[in-house]
């Protein structure tokens, strides 16, 4: 049978026409193994909150080694600046420009990201540049804010995943998604 002898489009009012499959702009099951590089960036920005935080307590002492790891670790946050997290996040969540809640919330994370980066910044900015060093007090501010920031962001980060795709997670990936919760909020 000729497609031009179709007497008309059976899909033609189809929500669905012009799309291979239904689910090709995100993934239909979320395993483990998904989340597994995603969840393990978000224990590496917390690790750093941990080391911001233990620097900001030590104030006004600065013990060169923290200082220089904390510095490096800030260094590679501004290099990555969450475009890898973002896409991956958009790829596996995002079921297109019909799902207004999951843009607003991937929206609401890339805007975290960058707020991260600008922060982290302005962290390497008042630690090396001996002109510009700020009070201990400034600093410790700085380095709180930093700190209080980026933890809610991994956890704003990790909400939306169970918001969006709670049902489409496999048991593995749940564990995985409710050790990391429980992880950040024991920090």
């Amino acid at each position: 049978m000729d497609h031009d002898s179709l007497e008309g489009d059976p899909f033609q009012n189809s929500p669905f026409r012009g799309r291979v499959v239904p689910f090709a702009r995100r993934w239909h099951v979320i395993q483990e193994i998904d989340l597994i590089r995603l969840v393990g960036g978000q224990r590496g920005r917390l690790a750093l909150c941990e080391l911001a935080e233990h620097i900001a307590d030590d104030l006004p002492q600065q013990r060169e080694p923290e200082t220089t790891t904390f510095l490096a670790a800030l260094d590679g946050l501004v290099m990555r600046g969450g475009a890898d997290e973002d896409a991956c996040l958009a790829a596996m969540l995002l079921g297109g420009p019909d799902d207004p809640l999951a843009q607003t919330l991937l929206d609401h994370i890339r805007t975290r990201h960058v707020a991260e980066v600008a922060a982290a910044r302005e962290l390497i900015a008042a630690l090396t540049e001996a002109d510009a060093a700020p009070s201990p007090e400034t600093l410790g501010h700085m380095l709180r804010g930093f700190f209080t920031a980026c933890r809610h962001a991994v956890d704003f980060e990790q909400l939306t995943i169970i918001a969006l795709a709670g049902h489409r997670l496999t048991p593995d990936a749940r564990a995985v998604l409710a050790d990391a919760l429980a992880e950040s909020a024991a920090a």
